[in-house]
Order: C-alpha cells, then structure tokens, then sequence
C-alpha cells in the first residue's frame, strides 16, 4: 500500500462519492530513499457524514508543519504556508462548545494561540496532526486546488506502563475543532456529521498502527462528539468507558494570598529538589492508569520542554522547618501560548467576560503534599501569577479519588468526561483495580498540561 508523491493522490479525490466509503492519506514523512519526495500509505475508512462534496484527508507527525507547502503540494492543494496557518487559526479558534443542543451546560470558550504553528508545537511536539480539507474546483497557475479547512485534531503520542511494567503506547486526542463557516447565513459543514468521519480516520488510525489505548477529553454536554466517539469505538470493534472530571476556574483576586505567596520557593533549576520532587509524584501517581511520568527521565523532559517554551511558567515548593518539600506543584501559565475568550456568557461569566481577565490562565498540576499546605501553595501561586504576570484566573481539574478534589473546587465549573477507548480488557481492568483508593475510587492519570 505504500506510496509516494509522484502518483497523482489528487485524481482519487476530485471525483463525486456516490458511497461513504472515502479514504485518507496517512504520511510516515519524508521517504528515506528521497528526501524531496513524502512517504505515504492512502486508508480507506467507512463513513456516516453528510456531506455531497469532496475531501482530502491528511494525518502527518506535527514536525511537517514547517515544511506545510511541500505537502500540500504533494496532493495538489494550494501550497501557501500562511494560508495553511491562518485556515489553521480559523478553525482551532471555533467556539469549543460546552453545552448540548438544548443549550445545557456552563461553558462555551475561544482558543487563540498567539503563533502557529509554533504554540502548538511547543504544547504537543510528538503530535500526529490531521485534517479534514474540502478542496475548491479554483486553481493556481501551478494547478493546485484551492480549499477550505473543515476540520482539524491531535493525536498526541503516549507511553505508560501497565500493572506487570510493560511499556504500552496509546493516543491521547484533543483540539478538536470543526469549522462554522457559512454561506449566505448557512452553516456549510456543521450538522453533516463530519465528527463520525474524523473519528473514523483517528480509529483506524489506532488499528494501522497498532495501538490498544485512547483517551480524550470533552465537554460533558458535547453529546455529537460524544455520541461520535461511542459509535465509531463499537464500529471498530473497540470498548469504552467515562469517567467524570470537574473543570473549576476561580478568579485569583479571592483565591490567592499575599501571606502565602511569600512562603513559594521557586525549584525549577534545584536538580535536587526536582528529583525529590518527582519522588513525591511517583509515590502518588504511580499506579494511576495512563501514568505518564513512570521515569525520572520522562518528567524531566516534560519539565525542560515547558520551562523553554515558556518563560514564566514555574515550580514551585513550600518548605518544612529543615528545607525539604512540604508541598510542590507545576504552575503552568497558559498566556504564553494562548488566551481565552468566552462566547455568550451568562450570570457570573457575563461579569468576568467583561472584566477581560480570562485571557491568561495559570493552571497548576502534579500538586504533591498534605492537603492543607497544598492549599496554601496554591493561593499562594495565584496571587503571585496575579501581581506579577497579570493572570487572573486559576484553573483546576479534578476527578473522584484525587486527594485535592474539595479544595480545587470552586463557584465557576466545568462537567467533562474523559473517554476512554481500549481493546486490551485485561490490561486495562488490572490497571483499574490497581489505581483504586482507599473508597474505591478509579484515579486516572489527568495531569499532563493539555487543552
């Protein structure tokens, strides 16, 4: 099935699908034996969309975004970068809609990455990019087609351990996005189901290449993308399962304190402190499925890969009487990558959205230490984020099972599920029944700093 530029993909796509059966192109890269050329393998997929026209389907590993026209050029699209990037910004910005169709739910919000590609690649760097494009019967002088962007997501590349210690890999999806452009007023793509078709091309994704573990997170009342998921995991003879985690933002002018703030450490270069730092994480999370950080050498990538990409994201301790950890965290500031913004905000939100303090938010992960002087360290970092970065907003994620869960709530929350995909049934219920605390409690691994 292997294939390579040069064998006219385009002549595949610019006919009329009577079926629903469509196809994809998944690009390994740049082919060993010709550098100048892709290497790719074309999958077909069944589909449930409604949509009359054509697609060009393309999955890739993120590293090509900087080589974006070489690719484009491959199948016969137009092969201006800047274009690519802005239908890029266009789509990722849509509205992530919180709500279901009854208009239930709390939160529908706007990601703006200040660069891209550059934003994204720093938060998702081994990512495998696909995107839904419906190409235009306009073209260049070279021949390219123009086209539209219609969808756009990540698979981002995961590794864990299981209960026996061998090494898994599986994907962890999100930025999903699905265009709203309209013609004469009229939506053009939504309402076609072009979600079943994404997770069709994620799906079969995990089959080609061989993976057994999926997670994603969504909007507890996003019922399509919900529904999507479920239907196409069956369809692929897959299993699944939902777990509930709460979203809660609290504005750091209540949450932080002056008082604690002066009590912060910053350890972020304190080779000893992060290696006991990170014996403190394993000792909590080790057994969480879908752990992560399973090594010290793991976590120090992820640390050295956040502190490079962005300056004023930081760890922080609280010292005991002898100078050691008493309680740590990862306070990780959004704003140096994107802002947010609200879309048509109701009760409190209204009020917030007004005072424009969402578009930077701090988010603290992988807190360690007894709940009380976590407590403390995070009004302390809130305060501090607040002065001095202007971060008004303290973002902080929770399931059932998480030591922390009372008191990261707040009066602004956000139901999500995390949804998990697998096909490896005992694995999988053995790294359940190992992660359950003393109630109970199923504890997953949600920690890594990922929209």
């Amino acid at each position: 099935m292997l294939k390579v530029q040069g064998l006219k993909p385009v002549n595949d796509k610019i006919t009329t699908m009577s079926s629903k059966k469509r196809h994809y192109y998944y690009i390994e890269g740049k082919d060993p034996v010709n550098p100048s050329q892709l290497k790719y393998v074309s999958r077909d997929i069944e589909c449930d969309d409604a949509f009359d026209g054509d697609l060009v389907m393309l999955a890739f590993p993120i590293s090509l975004m900087k080589e974006i026209s070489s690719v484009l050029s491959a199948f016969h699209l137009r092969d201006d970068a800047d274009f690519f990037y802005s239908e890029c910004r266009e789509v990722v910005s849509v509205p992530e809609k919180h709500i279901n169709e009854k208009g239930e739910g709390n939160v529908t919000f706007q990601s703006y990455f200040h660069k891209f590609p550059e934003s994204v690649q720093y938060f998702f760097d081994d990512a495998t990019v696909i995107i839904m494009l419906h190409p235009q019967q306009a073209t260049d002088d070279k021949g390219n087609h123009d086209y539209n962007m219609i969808g756009y997501i990540h698979a981002n590349h995961i590794d864990f351990k299981d209960t026996k210690g061998e090494l898994h890999q599986g994907y962890y999806y999100n930025v999903l996005r699905l265009s709203e452009r309209t013609v004469g007023g009229k939506p053009i793509y939504r309402r076609k189901r072009i979600f079943t078709t994404m997770f069709s091309i994620l799906l079969d994704i995990v089959t080609f290449k061989d993976i057994h573990f999926v997670y994603a997170s969504m909007g507890r009342e996003n019922q399509a993308i919900n529904d999507a998921l479920k239907m196409n995991s069956a369809r692929n003879g897959k299993l699944s399962e939902t777990f509930p985690m709460l979203n809660n933002s609290h504005p750091s002018l209540f949450l932080g304190s002056s008082g604690a703030a002066k009590k912060l450490v910053d350890i972020s270069e304190d080779k000893e402190k992060l290696h006991q730092y990170y014996l403190m994480i394993n000792e909590t999370r080790q057994t969480f499925v879908f752990n992560q950080l399973y090594s010290e050498e793991k976590f120090n990538k992820m640390v050295g890969r956040i502190l490079k990409s962005s300056p004023t994201s930081r760890i922080y301790m609280i010292p005991d009487e002898k100078g050691n950890i008493l309680s740590a965290g990862f306070f990780m500031n959004w704003g140096d990558y994107l802002h947010l913004k609200l879309q048509n905000p109701t009760g409190l939100l209204t009020i917030i959205d007004s005072l424009k303090i969402t578009d930077k938010l701090l988010v603290p992960f992988l807190l360690v230490g007894p709940a009380d002087n976590v407590k403390k360290l995070i009004r302390g970092a809130a305060y501090k984020y607040r002065k001095e970065h202007k971060v008004h907003i303290t973002v902080l994620n929770g399931t059932p099972g998480d030591p922390y869960y009372d008191i990261k709530k707040g009066i602004i929350k956000d139901n999500y599920n995390y949804f998990v995909i697998y096909d490896r049934p005992e694995i999988y219920e053995a790294m359940k029944n190992n992660s359950k605390d003393a109630a109970g409690n199923i504890r997953l691994f949600i920690d890594m700093p990922m929209l």
